[in-house]
């Protein structure tokens, strides 16, 4: 224990890697108490279908300026500062700040004045009292688009000055300040409770960031060279165009599943919150910390050390998400049972988000090595392969979604999506051979030994549950042993087969 702990102070990625982790660990558990919150208030009613649709509009914006800034702006940050330029750099930061908030502050104003078309564009299958209450809270909650849009700027920042715990910590506020809200004013407010504590939480998250920066905040005339400019100008025209077409992605679930039953659209949430914890912990938590160090060793020109830690992180992670997809497809049922069924959150309610969860675990992996390939061209100054490839799968899921929900209702828009993901990852990763160089032999290998593992997982695992369940019963606490024993021995047979295989200690898959 104490030989890891001296590698991980030595190690800066890993050093900033296990402080972000311990943060994000606490920001995930806000967010599962928000959705237990919401499941024992509401269980899968019409009131969980409005307050999704509103915050995945809210968070779209915000998921739009960081598609767009994170990458743009990082890079050409960077070589402000690296060629001793602080005063363009920081110059480049206040442009930013003034445009999000001309942006913002326009659309916040649009959406408070006719918030009925909003809706009819976003959920437009909402009616009577779902499309009244969609309307009063939109005009609420949009103002947290210009905090939460500013943050994805401050954020951005922080992480370019390698400082990582600090605007993570943002998010906690966030998400705790939501939480607090909810119980607060529940009796009183009901679900508004949850949409107040949206907007005092966005502003609470750009406060935390503004701690460190708002010395550097000034509205004065900024004069920028022209070479700055015109290199944030050709990384981000491309990103304006795919993150555009990828928002419509996370939206058009919710516009499909607004014309269909009550709960539809919780459900998804709901499921979609599971299958997200693994991929915030891990993939997430380091894409935030290698990015400034694959833009750095990009601009170094070290071509195999950035290749080299591309092909540990893709190999360790593909490892790692294995066992914890086939879990939660085989333990689906159980598992949103134990975490949400109490209150007003049914075994009807169980039932219906433990489908779509069995669909999204097939996609995990894909989830987990998406965050990584990504900002792996992000840094190669490559904004166009990721964004292009992503506007067609978006056309892809928007026509896969269309034709699956007409014979499989709302567990087709899960199915689309996952699909859509999965090719999407595949396209990502052929095109990384114009990159890296990589030997397809030792590549095969490495995926077969994978296989043979993960189908022993799988057997054991489904073999213990099938004896275990029928040994211990049906009770909470026996479901509990019975996912714990099996997830355990199953793990260990994995991890046996991967050590007998070599697999830990195969040669690098990159070519020398």
């Amino acid at each position: 224990m104490k030989q890891v702990l001296l590698k991980i102070s030595k190690n800066k990625i890993l050093k900033s890697s296990a402080g972000l982790l311990m943060i994000t660990l606490f920001v995930k558990i806000f967010g599962y108490v928000e959705k237990l919150v919401l499941a024992n208030y509401y269980g899968t009613s019409y009131k969980v279908d409005v307050y999704t649709v509103i915050l995945t509009l809210v968070l779209s914006l915000f998921f739009f300026f960081r598609e767009i800034v994170e990458p743009g702006f990082l890079n050409v940050f960077l070589e402000a500062r690296s060629k001793g330029d602080e005063a363009t750099a920081w110059g480049l930061f206040n442009k930013g700040v003034r445009i999000i908030l001309v942006i913002t502050i326009t659309i916040s104003i649009i959406a408070f004045f006719i918030p009925s078309c909003i809706i009819n564009i976003f959920a437009p299958g909402f009616d009577g009292v779902k499309f009244m209450l969609s309307v009063k809270l939109v005009k609420i909650a949009i103002s947290a688009s210009i905090f939460l849009a500013l943050s994805t700027l401050t954020n951005i920042t922080l992480n370019g000055l390698k400082i990582f715990v600090l605007p993570a910590s943002g998010e906690l506020a966030f998400k705790g300040l939501i939480i607090v809200s909810m119980f607060f004013f529940y009796k009183e407010y009901g679900v508004l409770g949850a949409i107040i504590g949206i907007v005092i939480g966005s502003l609470g998250r750009l406060g935390v960031h503004l701690i460190k920066l708002y010395k550097r905040i000034s509205f004065k005339k900024i004069t920028i060279d022209s070479h700055y400019k015109k290199k944030f100008w050709l990384l981000t025209w491309p990103l304006l165009i795919g993150v555009s077409f990828s928002q419509i992605s996370g939206l058009v679930d919710n516009i499909f599943a607004s014309y269909l039953q009550e709960g539809a659209i919780a459900a998804l949430s709901y499921a979609k919150k599971v299958v997200e914890l693994p991929v915030v912990i891990f993939p997430y938590v380091l894409s935030i910390v290698v990015f400034p160090y694959f833009t750095q060793l990009k601009a170094e020109k070290q071509s195999e050390k950035l290749a080299g830690l591309l092909a540990s992180l893709l190999k360790w992670i593909t490892v790692s998400f294995l066992p914890i997809a086939a879990f939660l497809f085989i333990f689906a049922n159980s598992l949103i049972e134990i975490i949400f069924q109490r209150g007003a959150f049914n075994a009807q309610s169980t039932l219906l988000t433990s489908q779509p969860l069995m669909i999204y675990s097939l996609g995990l992996v894909f989830f987990a090595i998406e965050t990584i390939l990504v900002i792996f061209y992000y840094a190669n100054a490559d904004t166009k392969t990721p964004v292009f490839v992503g506007i067609g799968c978006v056309m892809l899921h928007v026509l896969l979604t269309w034709l699956f929900i007409s014979y499989m209702g709302y567990i087709g828009i899960a199915l689309a999506y996952v699909m859509q993901k999965v090719i999407k990852n595949l396209i990502l990763l052929y095109h990384v051979k114009h990159k890296i160089s990589y030997t397809p032999k030792i590549l095969l290998v490495f995926l077969f030994k994978l296989f043979v593992a993960i189908g022993s997982f799988i057997a054991l695992v489904l073999l213990l549950k099938t004896y275990l369940f029928d040994a211990f019963g049906q009770s909470l606490i026996s479901k509990l042993g019975v996912m714990a024993i099996s997830s355990m021995v199953g793990l260990a047979a994995y991890l046996f087969i991967l050590k007998w295989m070599n697999v830990f200690y195969t040669k690098d898959i990159v070519a020398a």
